[in-house]
């Protein structure tokens, strides 16, 4: 049978933060770029895009981030690009792609769940927002120490609970 979508996009986190994390908060996202052969930018991307991620067969894959946005939002949108990195190469095995991240609510498939599910074990390993919690770390206390917006921690906190394992 399929691994489900949810666990599969976490265990493809745990795998890369088992081989090039630091184990310090804020995780650091450029060494996943060097890992993943991926090159990420800023540019202005309007007010539809949040992020893209292309690849050419044989080249790095190029992500944009829009320059627009906060820092944590685009800390998440860049974490979010590299899991369809990590999902075209580990479930696909594809070398040629293209995703645009969309204004949120727009377009949302099987693609996106995974990138977005990836995205969060990889900025907010589950066992660190535990032992966070049980000390009564807030939502807002969340997002500041792992550098990430509001919306991300409490949309992770909401699948953990549906989705805890």
């Amino acid at each position: 049978m399929a691994e489900l979508v949810y666990r599969k996009a976490r265990s493809e986190a745990e795998k890369l933060l088992d081989r090039c994390w630091d184990g310090s908060y804020p995780v650091k996202l450029r060494p996943f770029n060097t890992e993943l052969n991926a090159e990420a930018y800023a540019s202005d991307l309007g007010n539809e895009l949040s992020g893209v991620v292309s690849k050419e067969q044989g080249k790095p894959a190029r992500i944009v981030l829009n320059s627009r946005h906060v820092n944590r939002r685009n800390r998440f949108t860049w974490a979010h690009e590299l899991g369809h990195v990590v999902e075209r190469r580990s479930v696909a095995n594809d070398d040629e792609y293209s995703f645009e991240e969309l204004k949120r609510g727009q377009r949302y498939d099987l693609h996106e769940f995974f990138a977005d599910e990836f995205a969060g074990s990889l900025l907010m390993p589950k066992d660190e927002i535990e032992r966070l919690r049980s000390f009564g770390y807030s939502a807002v206390d969340l997002a500041e120490y792992f550098d990430v917006s509001v919306d991300a921690v409490k949309k992770r906190i909401d699948r953990l609970a549906k989705n805890p394992e």
